[in-house]
């Protein structure tokens, strides 16, 4: 609206956020983050106790429990920091750069969105799952990464969809918005069904792609003129 100024999350207002959570309220508090922080990498999630983690700190689990009400509590405020001053900047800068790349053909193009999202997201699937669930509990942390998603990633995507539309690759009848949904909606289904929901299913990735591909053509590539 005329006269309203609107402000666009950053990449440092990502590492405020990294700093928030990397900063404890107290001394015990960071005897515990501590503690974990080293168990968590020595042995993982599932193989990290509560009670090795209080023992480490000095204190006893009960403490432990004040701080921090669960496991996953604690180690999502273990693993935070570093997910949203390396892990998230670098997904959204890597997918804004794929989903901004100017290559002839938009079904090519698609295909090394999803083949290379695909990759990224398995390789850091136990850091994705974190922040999704972090993302779904936390308003301030979400608005954060939202933010800075619409800049970094959606922008890009948008100026890509109209691009094809100008070239004739893709509908023009639609709203660059609505393809743009498609696109991210596509994706994100499959790249969280392949990666986090069902790593283990006999996948046939390729296959999948070109499917996922075909689908986007068939709703959003240009409609034959039927008077041919």
């Amino acid at each position: 609206m005329p006269g309203q100024r609107t402000t666009r999350t950053t990449l440092r207002d990502l590492r405020a956020e990294a700093a928030r959570y990397a900063r404890p309220n107290s001394d015990r508090e960071a005897e515990i983050l501590r503690a974990a922080a080293r168990l968590f990498s020595e042995k993982g999630f599932a193989g990290t106790r509560t009670a090795d983690i209080a023992a480490a700190a000095r204190v006893t689990e009960r403490t432990l429990f004040r701080y921090f009400p669960t496991k996953e509590a604690l180690y999502r405020r273990v693993i935070f920091p570093a997910l949203l001053s390396a892990t998230v900047p670098r997904l959204l800068m890597d997918t804004g750069a794929l989903f901004g790349a100017d290559i002839d053909d938009v079904a090519e193009w698609h295909r090394r969105v999803l083949a290379k999202r695909v990759g990224a997201a398995r390789r850091a699937a136990p850091q994705l799952r974190v922040l999704l669930a972090g993302l779904m509990t936390n308003d301030a942390l979400r608005d954060t990464v939202v933010g800075l998603w619409k800049h970094r990633v959606l922008k890009p995507l948008l100026e890509t969809v109209r691009r094809y539309q100008a070239r004739g690759a893709l509908r023009a009848d639609l709203r660059p918005e609505v393809i743009a949904r498609a696109v991210i909606s596509l994706n994100l289904g499959y790249v969280i069904a392949r990666a986090l929901l069902a790593p283990d299913a006999k996948w046939q990735d390729e296959a999948e792609i070109e499917a996922t591909v075909a689908l986007l053509l068939r709703g959003a590539g240009p409609v034959a003129d039927s008077r041919k």
